[in-house]
């Protein structure tokens, strides 16, 4: 337990140390993170960046720092320091569908951050059934650079 314990902190650790101004942990959630982001691109390019942290670090340690994200750029209600509501679930239930390494996002995630004048790559999965969400969810997966 004191190893998986190390991993999680210094997943904690790298994410503090690489979030871009604005962006904020918003919880901790067992082994996983929420984190609030201020501008899709900023988010895509963050996580991107992370995933490829987390995978440069485990060949030097004994437990992989293994990460799945998932996101959806919407409305959140905010309670106290914590953000709810249905997009926020939905940006968790699209987090349950990435394997390890993957960041995977919403169709509204996705228009947001071309939008915004992204120039990244995604692979369109289609329309995915989700937990709690009655109508199917475009999903898209962020190519990365290796």
């Amino acid at each position: 337990m004191t190893r998986l314990w190390a991993s999680c902190r210094r997943r904690i650790e790298i994410v503090r140390r690489r979030l871009p101004d604005g962006a904020r942990i918003v919880k901790e959630l067992g082994d996983g993170l929420m984190l609030w982001f201020p501008d899709p691109c900023v988010v895509i390019e963050a996580c991107l960046a992370l995933l490829d942290e987390y995978e440069e670090v485990s060949g030097e340690t004994l437990i992989p720092l293994w990460m799945r994200m998932g996101m959806h750029w919407g409305a959140q209600t905010v309670r106290r320091d914590d953000l709810i509501g249905h997009d926020v679930n939905l940006a968790s239930r699209i987090s349950d569908l990435a394997d390890a390494g993957e960041l995977m996002l919403s169709q509204d995630t996705v228009e947001a951050a071309r939008e915004a004048g992204a120039s990244l790559e995604f692979d369109d999965m289609g329309p995915t059934l989700v937990k709690g969400i009655p109508d199917p969810v475009h999903v898209f997966r962020a190519v990365r650079d290796f």
